[in-house]
């Protein structure tokens, strides 16, 4: 199947709001098989819209929206749609009356523009949205479909789990799709791309390389008339890409650098204390955002002023990482301590070229210092020193063994 994202709002064109939805579903429909071939952004004008959507209902097997489904003059998704399909909206009373449930449920009076959301077309059935007022519309006709779908992505999320998700892959249903990502640190993306040539030009399972906060990910999609038949095409690509890469995969699928890092801990019955330089605390908040780090997570100093002052001298070098990480350990009791040194400012000798920072990791009577270079702007060199920090921590306490300097490029 062939599908469409159109992405509504005049605040997308303007640059006012990000367009985070249409890399989720991107992703969400690679996952089930879905060919996307075209993702369009439209703003709120009536012929605008209209004719986005009726271009899309010709050439696209599945047609998804996201936004224009509030109840104000300028969320039009669905008078645009009931125009494409030559239908008419009608309100539905049981609709209606959930919706006003909502509203008395938090103690207000429902506004009667909110009264659209509770429209159908003949063609139109309901995708319920547990998560706000407006449902979305699941429109299927002539082997067609459209799913429009409200903005918020909190709101898309749980729609497309729940309901457009599981719709969409029942319309296949002799087909089973099977993916399979590997995340790899410390590879650039044109040596893994060099290194898996031959991988890259197989069709099933089809290999593709993505560029990540978190490193390399390798996602492989394989299709077949049972799951046990996908996964089996994926096995040998997935072996090869182990045998290639080695030490340099850190996880797979849903793994991320906290979950890699803390898992690591929990194992072992570890905790841990960190010490920041440059990176500000972002490394503990990013670590609190993991439901129960703070049974792991000991405490944490942030170097500023006085304190510390390795993690704010302008040369830090490998030998400060060491002794941030020692204190980072003992003086909150801790069995691990993890730190990361102030950004090089100055280069000197031990310190590294400018734009580095280091990485110290205190396991019982050992430091391991890992230095890294970000070059990019001065937030993504934190978000990024912090992700090095995890899948080293992650990568000490199940191996025991540190490395050499990593240059993010």
């Amino acid at each position: 199947m062939k599908a469409e994202i159109i992405s509504i709002g005049t605040e997308l064109l303007m640059g006012e709001t990000v367009d985070t939805n249409s890399s989720y579903l991107a992703a969400e429909l690679a996952k089930i098989g879905v060919d996307l071939v075209w993702a369009t952004k439209v703003g709120d004008h009536p012929g605008r819209l209209e004719e986005a959507i009726r271009r899309a209902w010709r050439r696209s097997d599945v047609t998804l929206t996201t936004g224009g489904l509030g109840p104000t003059s300028d969320d039009l998704t669905r008078e645009s749609i009931a125009s494409v399909m030559g239908e008419d909206m009608t309100v539905q009373d049981d609709l209606l009356a959930h919706l006003r449930s909502q509203f008395e449920g938090r103690g207000i009076r429902m506004p009667e523009t909110n009264i659209k959301q509770a429209t159908l077309i003949p063609s139109a059935t309901v995708i319920p949205n547990p998560m706000g007022t407006a449902p979305g519309w699941w429109v299927e006709r002539g082997g067609h479909v459209i799913a429009a779908m409200p903005g918020p992505p909190r709101e898309i999320g749980s729609m497309w789990e729940n309901e457009v998700g599981p719709r969409l892959r029942r319309l296949s249903p002799n087909i089973a799709i099977v993916t399979r990502t590997l995340k790899t640190f410390g590879i650039t993306e044109g040596g893994l791309d060099e290194m898996l040539a031959p991988l890259f030009e197989s069709e099933n399972p089809s290999l593709g390389i993505y560029s990540k906060q978190d490193g390399i990910h390798l996602r492989a999609i394989a299709r077949a008339g049972t799951d046990a038949e996908a996964r089996k095409l994926i096995e040998p690509v997935e072996s090869e890409i182990r045998r290639v890469a080695g030490g340099a995969i850190w996880g797979e699928d849903e793994d991320t650098p906290v979950s890699a890092a803390l898992g690591a801990l929990r194992r072992r019955g570890m905790t841990l204390g960190v010490a920041e330089g440059f990176t500000g605390g972002l490394l503990c908040s990013t670590l609190l955002e993991e439901d129960g780090a703070a049974e792991v997570l000991r405490g944490a100093l942030v170097a500023g002023g006085g304190m510390m002052g390795a993690g704010v001298s302008d040369s830090p070098t490998a030998d400060d990482a060491a002794t941030m990480a020692a204190a980072a350990k003992d003086s909150v009791g801790a069995d691990v301590g993890l730190a990361i040194t102030g950004l090089v400012k100055t280069e000197s000798a031990g310190s590294g070229r400018a734009g580095s920072t280091h990485i110290g990791i205190a396991l019982g009577n050992e430091t391991h210092v890992r230095s890294g270079a970000y070059p990019t702007r001065r937030l993504r060199i934190r978000a990024r020193a912090v992700t090095h920090a995890l899948l080293e921590l992650a990568r000490v306490i199940e191996t025991g063994a540190g490395g050499q300097e990593e240059r993010w490029g």
